[in-house]
This record gives structure tokens, sequence and C-alpha cells, in this order.
């Protein structure tokens, strides 16, 4: 009788040692998973949020790079970008902040304060893919 109750034991202790590393192994798994995983949104819907900002808009117009870029900043934080902007035909290069290579968005601004005036915003953000 002693000697089946050693052998539950024995059984016992495999089973919960092979769950805590089974346990082990999925934490540490997810806890790579995690780590290597970049947050990624598109331009479209960043350039989306941007067109419906009015301090970008309004500093888009007036030609304030240094306060085109701190919005930019906000909005993408360490992630590397490029954002142009055209005039009207997209002929001539307003001003340009920034570079990268990465995913382009398109979006155009038709005027300010009731004038048209229409610009032409590219964006292009690193990382993703086409």
């Amino acid at each position: 009788m002693g000697r089946n109750r050693g052998q539950v034991y024995t059984i016992d202790a495999i089973l919960s040692a092979v769950f805590l590393l089974s346990l082990l192994t999925v934490l540490l798994y997810v806890g790579v998973l995690q780590r290597e995983v970049r947050r990624y949104t598109p331009p479209d819907r960043i350039l989306g949020v941007l067109l419906n900002d009015p301090d970008f808009i309004q500093a888009v117009y007036a030609g304030d790079l240094k306060r085109v870029e701190a919005i930019l900043n906000a909005y993408l934080g360490n992630t590397k970008y490029e954002l142009a902007v055209y005039d009207g035909s997209g002929r001539s290069l307003i001003f340009r902040i920034g570079s990268c290579d990465g995913v382009a968005s398109v979006g155009m601004l038709a005027g300010v304060n009731g004038t048209l005036n229409p610009r032409i915003i590219c964006l292009k953000v690193e990382g993703g893919s086409a």
C-alpha cells in the first residue's frame, strides 16, 4: 500500500512540473510577442485626423513649420514621417518636413476662413506595408 502512495506522489510532482513549465513557456512567449509587435497606424487615418484639426490647418496656411512639426510629433510620437505640402495644382512644393521611406497618404485642404486656397498634403509614415 505504501508503494502505491509513493507512485501517486511522483506522478503528481511530474504533472505539476509539466504544468508549471508550460505556464512559464506561455508567459515568456506572450512577453516576447508584445515587445516585438509595433503599433502601426496607417497614414490615411492619421492624415484624416490632421485634416480635421483646426490648429493643423491654421499652421499649414500660415506656413508655421515649427507648429506643424509640433502637431505631427504630438500625433506620431517617435515614428519617422515626411509631410509635404503642395499648392492646389500639385506642381510647386510649399514646404516639406521630415524624411522617411514608408507608406504615403494624400489629402487636400480646400481653403481657410472662407477662401479658396487649395493645398495638397502628402504624409508618409515609416513602417507597415503597402
